[in-house]
């Protein structure tokens, strides 16, 4: 839908022009980057809005609604951007990651200049890329009117052919290869509470997608880790959770994400489990029922900022107390065929994965998942039993959550210890000193060896190698040296258990050989340079 029909609509006050470029007769709003300290303004813009809305209701009352996103159909979400070698960075992230779209939650390139943002999105994913974005607070200025920033996203929808409802980018909806989008602005064009927060409500209720996301930039202090104040109000979030929603947000300058939330204003873990199910509240039940998570995706390149709030509704935070980089948040829906599933990773520019889990919808249908100890359900009903660390999970013929299969974290990298964490899942570290120490320790405790002597020839090597490993875990000097002293020693005890092993059993030579291959493969990822 094009925004001439909203320009017509405020020119038709006394006084006013083209929405955004409002003077309300002789009272002037000051200058252009004064766009968030007039109270006054944003009164007149949201009563503007409002009015706008109600129109588009009455003249589309018919809702399209489009087929299932195709198979891994994948969104990036992102933030706080900037211009620059940093945002240039992220964007090429997303080109190799294959994205199929941006949703971009405020806050542009800083510069007040619509059109070098434009260019720089298009000279990295092209022209006609699918880039949806809600409007920041650092937006405001140069949001609306000629060569603004609304403009060149309507021209990028209107190219693609994407119709939308509303003001776009800051009171909109459409939807887009089955997903269904809702963009605001609350606090940066008028308050989150009793404005947005009823658009919100009004457009997912009216909607019956499997996937639903509410975008918009600024946060509750509760709902970010860094130095942010209150400023949405709790109703945008509410409305959003009770409407099934998908959270997204930016404005602090690092990546958050919470457990599945069955209240966002009390911050209510409904599940730690690293599959989160999104259901919608049901109106006809004095239950709510609504499920969702929050994150806040704003390493898109303008800065990183450190961690100053914590609590126990948070599953993942990378911020600079993380050593955090510029990335983005993947979500990839339709995962591997399964309209029900979404998987989301948040990957940094240096390749680094900081977050990682799956979510699904309960809009798509099939049993009602547990997600309880103990709850009502059907024997062999799938449910979620609260520890990360078991997958397919099932209720028993007492209505029991039962754990299921163990997690395999196997990344397959030889250079990292995949372990699993029942609060938060997967863990992948890379590879210490100590890591290869212990390796060599259990070489010399095999125990398809017991009862047998290990030869001296190889128990000496094994011996000088640990020692050196040891000394270059203590003082932190040397360590390349020690490395490279103590792969020449294990290349040398391998040798020489060539030559003794008619002394051992031929298990007992087998799993001495493994256990020297395991070492020198972990020795290998310390040396310099091993991780380019």
């Amino acid at each position: 839908m094009q925004w001439g029909w909203l320009q017509a609509l405020a020119a038709s006050f006394p006084g006013g022009r083209r929405y955004g470029e409002i003077s309300w007769g002789s009272t002037p709003f000051g200058p252009p980057g004064s766009a968030r300290s007039h109270a006054r303004r944003d009164r007149m813009r949201a009563a503007v809005a409002a009015l706008a809305l109600s129109a588009v209701i009455a003249a589309e009352s018919v809702r399209a609604q489009s087929a299932a996103p195709p198979v891994d159909f994948t969104i990036a979400f992102i933030g706080d951007q900037g211009l620059g070698s940093n945002a240039q960075a992220v964007l090429t992230l997303i080109r190799s990651e294959g994205a199929d779209v941006v949703l971009h939650s405020g806050d542009f390139d800083y510069q007040d200049d619509p059109k070098a943002w434009d260019d720089q999105i298009s000279g990295i994913l092209g022209r006609d890329f699918p880039y949806f974005a809600s409007a920041g607070n650092h937006d405001a200025a140069r949001f609306y009117g000629p060569g603004g920033y609304q403009e060149f996203l309507a021209a990028r929808m209107n190219r693609l052919g994407i119709a939308w409802r509303g003001d776009l980018g800051v009171q909109s909806s459409f939807t887009y290869r089955g997903i269904f989008f809702v963009l605001t602005a609350p606090d940066v064009f008028g308050d989150g509470d009793g404005l947005y927060d009823l658009f919100i409500a009004r457009e997912l209720a009216a909607d019956d997608s499997t996937w639903r996301i509410s975008s918009w930039h600024e946060d509750m202090q509760l709902m970010q880790v860094g130095g942010k104040d209150d400023q949405t109000g709790w109703g945008v979030y509410e409305q959003s959770r009770r409407g099934g929603a998908i959270i997204a947000t930016a404005h602090e300058h690092s990546y958050s994400r919470t457990y599945l939330l069955s209240s966002c204003r009390d911050q209510t873990v409904a599940s730690t489990a690293s599959t989160l199910i999104l259901s919608r509240d049901d109106p006809s039940t004095p239950a709510d029922e609504g499920r969702s998570f929050v994150f806040v995706s704003g390493l898109g390149g303008k800065s990183i900022r450190s961690q100053l709030l914590d609590g126990p509704w948070w599953a993942s935070v990378d911020t600079s107390t993380q050593g955090a980089n510029y990335g983005a948040l993947f979500g990839v829906f339709d995962y591997q065929g399964d309209p029900a599933v979404a998987h989301f990773y948040f990957k940094e520019i240096g390749g680094r994965v900081v977050d990682d889990f799956f979510v699904r919808s309960a809009a798509a249908g099939g049993p009602r998942p547990c997600t309880t100890a103990v709850c009502d359900c059907p024997e062999a009903t799938p449910c979620d039993d609260g520890d990360a660390c078991t997958v397919d999970d099932a209720c028993d013929a007492g209505g029991v959550c039962r754990a299921g299969a163990p997690r395999s974290c196997e990344d397959f990298d030889a250079c990292t210890v995949d372990t699993c964490s029942p609060r938060s899942g997967c863990d992948h570290r890379p590879i210490v000193l100590a890591d290869v120490r212990r390796v060599l320790t259990r070489g010399s405790r095999v125990e398809a060896c017991a009862g047998q002597r290990l030869p001296k020839s190889v128990a000496r090597r094994l011996g000088r190698a640990r020692r050196l490993l040891g000394r270059a875990s203590r003082t932190g000097n040397g360590a390349g040296r020690a490395i490279t002293r103590a792969l020449h020693l294990l290349g040398q005890a391998e040798a020489a258990l060539g030559s003794a092993q008619q002394h051992l059993s031929p298990g007992c030579a087998a799993a001495l050989r493994g256990q020297l291959d395991d070492a020198s493969t972990k020795m290998s990822c310390l040396r310099p340079g091993s991780r380019a």
